[in-house]
């Protein structure tokens, strides 16, 4: 099961691709994807454990994204809301 995260502020295609490529990059992510309209990141990790992973994962957004930031939307357990997004 993942996790879907709102970020505070728009992101540019390069940003999202930097963001999705850094965190792909983390021992304990399976996978991660930022909706097309880049208002949501989805991240499954291996051991679903989220708290290391989304550690990182502030840092990675705050740096990129020139101070974004996340908060937990929802847990993704079917992905009709994320492909319609």
């Amino acid at each position: 099961m993942g996790r879907y995260y709102h970020l505070s502020k728009k992101l540019t295609e390069a940003q999202s691709e930097e963001i999705e490529r850094e965190m792909e990059e983390l021992e304990d992510v399976a996978s991660v994807e930022i909706t097309k309209n880049h208002d949501f990141m989805k991240v499954i990790t291996k051991d679903n454990q989220f708290a290391e992973v989304m550690g990182a994962a502030v840092n990675i957004c705050s740096r990129v994204a020139e101070g974004a930031q996340l908060t937990f939307a929802r847990f993704a357990f079917d992905d009709k809301i994320f492909q319609q997004a």
